[in-house]
């Protein structure tokens, strides 16, 4: 099987990464053409290196950290897209893309031959719960992207020093409200993990649910979400409160993510052991 794609797909990301940067200096239309040209290849390349996996192992290719990494980065690269052209913002990918390439060079660096899968676990459906738990982080992980967007920007207005970043973003209501579209759309998609997870883990190890790290981290994230749901329905929570929480939330669910596959506990540790 090559080992070529992963690679070939990190450097286009960083590339792309360097590309949305001089764009964020230098508004030309060409360098954001250029840009989502080469993200859109670089996912297109990932894709096929997932198939590949998925092929030659028979189930989704998440049974160590390189692997786990490869699969955020590619649904961060695409859901990256999406937003780009759903709000029309190219401005937005030189905070999204620094993200993809942080996550996929290591991913490139790790990667190897899939571990075996026990046999309790290659179940029909699995494979949905994976894709919707990594979807969900990508779009928080966007979401955290355009929070930062929005407290710099809030800072540059306050001590009214309009440089680069006042001049290239749009306004604070409208990184305001990206935000919590994301930050919606990633709640749903984390409750229906904890939904399908605790079903899993009742066919595998015989309890819905059994106070496990990750099942933990993921219900006090589930939480913080909810409650900022809440706040902004109900309390008019906006701005910089709410900016905050969408990144403390997001480094909750990145501390579950990534901190159990260096450090592997629990049931949900890194190589399904």
């Amino acid at each position: 099987m090559s080992h070529v794609l992963l690679p070939w797909a990190s450097h286009l990301y960083v590339f792309a990464s360097a590309l949305y940067a001089a764009y964020f200096v230098r508004a030309h239309r060409a360098l954001a053409l250029s840009a989502l040209t080469a993200v859109s290849l670089g996912f297109v390349l990932q894709t096929c290196d997932l198939v590949q996996r998925f092929l030659a192992y028979g189930y989704t290719p998440v049974t160590n950290l390189g692997e786990s990494l490869a699969l955020l980065g590619w649904i961060l690269a695409g859901a990256s897209i999406v937003v780009q052209r759903r709000y029309r913002l190219p401005t937005l990918g030189a905070f999204a893309l620094p993200l993809v390439a942080m996550v996929v060079l290591p991913a490139a660096l790790l990667q190897g031959a899939s571990r075996p899968v026990p046999e309790a676990l290659k179940r029909a459906g699995l494979p949905v719960h994976v894709l919707v738990a990594f979807g969900g982080i990508a779009l928080f992980a966007l979401a955290a992207g355009v929070a930062v967007a929005y407290l710099l920007l809030e800072r540059q207005m306050k001590g009214k020093h309009f440089g680069v970043v006042f001049s290239r973003l749009p306004s604070l209501e409208t990184l305001d409200r990206i935000c919590d579209h994301l930050m919606r759309w990633g709640f749903v998609a984390l409750s229906v993990t904890l939904i399908t997870g605790a079903y899993f883990a009742k066919k595998t190890w015989g309890d819905y649910w059994s106070w496990d790290p990750k099942q933990t981290l993921s219900l006090i994230s589930w939480f913080l979400f909810a409650g900022l749901l809440q706040a902004r329905l109900f309390a008019g929570w906006r701005g910089r409160r709410a900016a905050v929480l969408t990144m403390v939330g997001f480094a909750v669910l990145l501390v579950s993510f990534l901190g159990l596959r260096l450090f592997p506990a629990g049931l949900h540790s890194g190589d399904f052991q």
